[in-house]
């Protein structure tokens, strides 16, 4: 794992260099089938990383979020979103990441995850039984036993997988609990491992959007699992995932239930 871990850092530390080289008030972007805008760092980074892997793992897979190549029988499969908050990246707005997980296709869980923030130059990292780290320090998910006055990262509407959001959003104010969305999940998600949110909800099926974050949340101490409670897999997409500090993980699951459509 230490050996991935290197790579990953390595791979994070050149997609930096692209992300920064483009990032500017003046990024040009196009729109993709989902109506979610595309830029020139995006595709570069997702072949950046396609090409690294095929380089020193030629066996694993990759599920990119603008491209993939998967083999047949491999062991592991590399999730990657090269920009997670792409529509601010295009503003010109620093709030974005990079985020890479190394997924075992035997039972779908990430062995390794890493997350990155170009801009402010924080990167988070995990590997199976190791603990989590922001450029090394040791980190822990807050002790928190109340909603109130904390801080919850929420995604987009969750309509698609069958939840309305406003019985969520509604129930948060009223137990006092601050929610924050960002135009990048990640980069609020990865709070809840860094001991600043309570809990993060996301209302999405894509993988690339919570590989790390499952790994790195449960190694600073943390819960994560689907909207429904249950376990997913995080090489295919999946029903969303709630992350939290595990003490109010139950109590946000039951708030996120109250919005399921029926």
């Amino acid at each position: 794992m230490e050996e991935y871990l290197k790579f990953a850092k390595k791979l994070a530390g050149e997609s930096a260099e692209i992300a920064r080289k483009y990032f500017s008030f003046e990024v040009e972007n196009t729109w993709k089938d989902d109506d979610t805008p595309l830029t020139q760092a995006d595709e570069e980074i997702n072949d950046l990383v396609i090409k690294r892997i095929n380089e020193k793992y030629p066996n694993h897979s990759i599920l990119g979020e603008e491209k993939s190549d998967k083999k047949e029988g491999s062991q592991y499969v590399w999730v990657c979103d090269p920009i997670d908050g792409t529509i601010s990246f295009a503003c010109g707005l620093p709030i974005f990441t990079f985020s890479i997980a190394l997924v075992n296709q035997s039972n779908g869980q990430p062995v390794l995850g890493l997350i990155n923030d170009p801009i402010m130059k924080n990167m988070y990292w995990a590997y199976k039984d190791s603990g989590a780290y922001r450029n090394g320090q040791k980190i822990f998910v807050s002790r928190d036993t109340t909603l109130k006055n904390t801080y919850l990262n929420t995604g987009a509407s969750g309509r698609h997988v069958g939840f309305s959001t406003l019985p969520f959003i509604k129930s948060l104010i009223e137990k006092k609990c601050s929610q924050l969305k960002f135009p990048s999940f990640i980069y609020g998600g990865v709070q809840v491992a860094n001991g600043k949110f309570a809990g993060a909800v996301l209302f999405g099926k894509n993988a690339h959007d919570a590989a790390a974050l499952k790994i790195i949340t449960e190694e600073a101490g943390g819960k994560v699992t689907d909207l429904n409670g249950g376990e997913r897999r995080y090489d295919q997409e999946g029903l969303g995932c709630v992350l939290s500090n595990g003490i109010l993980h139950d109590e946000i699951l039951k708030d996120v239930q109250g919005g399921k459509l029926k």
